[in-house]
Order: C-alpha cells, then sequence, then structure tokens
C-alpha cells in the first residue's frame, strides 16, 4: 500500500457512502445507535485521530484538538459514559477552525443548534445537558479505543453519513475502494433499468457498462419500434 494509493481511497470514498462498502465488507461497522446528531449533508471522511476519556472526564479533550489535522476525524471513546457531555459548541468551533471533517463519539455531546450551525458534522449516542469536567484521570490521545464495538486506531479511515459510520485499517481502505466503487457506479444505470420498467432481478451480476448497455439497447428497441 503506498501513500498515493490511500489519498486515491480516501477521496474515492467522499462518494461512496457507507451502504454501498456495506455491501462488500462486514466488519467495521459502528453501533447504529452512534448517529449524526443533526442532518449532515453528504459523506464524511477522513483518517481517525482517537482520543480516550474516563467517564465524567474531558481533561484529555484539548490535548487531542491540538493533534488535529485538516482532514481528521475526531473518535472519542467516553469508557460506557452517556450522562455527562465530553464535546460542545466551543471544541467543535476549535476542530472546525483546524480543519476536522468531523466527530465521533461514543457517548454524549451537547450545544446542537451551535454545532450545526457551524456545520461541523457531529455523531453521537445523544445529547446531555450536564457536562464533564477536567478531573485528570486516565486516557489519552491517539490510543486504540472502542468506539461502538468497533477498535479504533489512530490513522484508521472513518467513512460516515446519515446512515452509518464504517472504520477501516488504511490497507483494507485501499483493497475495498475499488470494490465498493463499482458497486456506486452501478446505481445510476440500475435506476435508469428498474424506471424504464425492467425488473431488478435482470441485473444480477452484471457490471455498470453491462446494465448501461442493456439500458441502451432497451432504449434503441424502443425507438426503432
Amino acid at each position: 500500500m503506498t501513500d498515493d494509493a490511500l489519498a486515491a481511497a480516501i477521496e474515492g470514498f467522499r462518494s461512496v457512502p457507507p451502504a454501498t462498502i456495506g455491501h462488500v465488507r462486514a466488519s467495521g461497522f459502528v453501533d447504529t445507535a452512534i448517529r449524526a446528531i443533526y442532518r449532515v449533508p453528504g459523506i464524511v471522511v477522513g483518517r481517525a485521530v482517537t482520543l480516550q476519556l474516563a467517564p465524567g472526564d474531558v481533561s484529555h479533550t484539548r490535548d487531542a484538538l491540538n493533534v488535529l489535522r485538516a482532514g481528521d476525524i475526531l473518535v472519542i471513546d467516553q469508557a460506557g459514559d452517556r450522562h455527562a457531555a465530553c464535546w460542545g459548541e466551543m471544541t467543535s468551533l476549535a476542530a472546525k477552525v483546524r480543519g476536522a471533517a468531523g466527530v465521533i463519539i461514543d457517548g454524549s455531546c451537547t450545544d446542537l443548534v451551535e454545532i450545526q450551525e457551524m456545520g461541523m458534522p457531529t455523531f453521537a449516542r445523544g445529547l446531555a445537558v450536564l457536562v464533564g469536567r477536567r478531573l485528570g484521570h486516565e486516557g489519552g490521545v491517539n490510543l486504540p479505543v472502542t468506539c461502538g464495538g468497533v477498535v479504533v486506531h489512530p490513522g484508521d479511515v472513518v467513512v460516515a453519513d446519515v446512515n452509518g459510520i464504517v472504520v477501516m485499517p488504511p490497507a483494507d481502505a485501499v483493497a475495498v475502494y475499488p470494490i465498493a466503487r463499482e458497486y456506486e457506479d452501478r446505481a445510476p444505470h440500475q435506476r435508469r433499468w428498474i424506471l424504464g420498467g425492467g425488473l431488478l432481478s435482470d441485473l444480477t451480476g452484471l457490471n455498470a457498462k453491462e446494465i448501461e448497455a442493456k439500458v441502451a439497447a432497451r432504449a434503441g428497441g424502443a425507438t426503432a419500434g
């Protein structure tokens, strides 16, 4: 795997949603209870920066913000705590200024309206008005964490939208992308076939070019008739 191949896969996933990846991969899918807190537009893609927090403690959050780079996605493991929010308006603003692509929280956040208004894609188990404190407990930045039942390592590739989230090691992302791309490229041709009265079962096993050929042949036959 080369850096160029990984960069190309990350860019390519911006038009390949998690549900399409779900056709070709069975692992890495985050618990569906972790969802976008507002209607996030499009597909959110980036490399993971990880943050491990103890329940009720936000001591290491600022350290995580300091290492975020443009395009990163912050993945937070709140150690099962949903009672206290570990994320809100100011942390979102700080992440946005650093160019972060989004944040995924296995736990709770607050300041829904402010986060939505600034357009920071945010996924969480829920909302809370009690907020965490800097208590100095164990935790840290860029450690392996667990998010929605998935072990996430720093640098993993994260693909997320309103339907869900998938996390892949970089090598897996490079391998999965071209297969998922084929599935996604079939979709517009499938729509044209179905809208024209064709059966979905007619397309089993066909790639995008073969489906488009069927659509074109049908159109040609209709014109000739």
